[in-house]
């Protein structure tokens, strides 16, 4: 009975060394600094030289806006990038992506407003059938505005918010204002939830 009870004692003390090994050398694996990944490195930073390059190029011509949605895609791309390096530990990079960020903000500032003004001039005529005109206002040409007495219902304003919400949301418009007419006051306002120009 005493040697069940020490081989019972013995098994147990196995068994704790055996969790303590295991705890350790989990410990061990996670606390390691990881291996740095030259190569990986390098990729990300010929990526970042290109966008950086690509940003430039744009931030020196003065051309139109050609298309809303390749220009959208554009600026996501962009910030899928930004995102990817701002997770990077490496002293090079991190120097880079604050040039990128710095680059990214000012091409955002100069193309956002443009790309409102551009999304306002091909809604005009549509809407215009529609007996709906638009407009903007604001510094940064944020605020939408629609004038039209189809509006006149809340209901009938809620809807077209949603109809239109993704979009004006990616072009980062701050607010959606409808009238029912140029000359008569507000009906209501909508904030929408978008980044600002400055936002990453």
């Amino acid at each position: 009975m005493e040697t069940e009870h020490k081989k019972g004692r013995v098994g147990n003390i196995i068994m704790i060394l055996l969790l303590v090994a295991a705890v350790v050398g989990l410990g061990m694996h996670f606390m390691k600094p990881k291996k740095i990944d030259t190569a990986a490195n390098e990729n990300m930073t010929l990526f970042i030289n290109n966008k950086i390059s690509d940003i430039d190029q744009k931030l020196a011509k003065d051309d139109k806006i050609p298309d809303i949605a390749t220009e959208l895609s554009w600026h996501k791309s962009n910030t899928a990038l930004y995102n990817e390096v701002k997770a990077n530990k490496d002293k090079a990079i991190k120097e880079k992506r604050k040039v990128l960020e710095d680059k990214m903000v000012k091409i955002q500032k100069k193309e956002f407003p443009e790309l409102r003004d551009a999304y306002v001039s091909s809604k005009k005529e549509i809407l215009g059938q529609e007996k709906i005109e638009v407009s903007l206002s604001g510094d940064n040409k944020e605020i939408l505005t629609f004038s039209g007495d189809r509006f006149a219902p809340e209901k009938a304003q809620k809807s077209f918010t949603k109809s239109i919400e993704e979009i004006v949301s990616d072009l980062r418009f701050k607010k959606i204002v409808y009238k029912s007419s140029d000359k008569q006051k507000d009906f209501a306002d909508y904030k929408i939830d978008s980044k600002t120009d400055t936002e990453i």
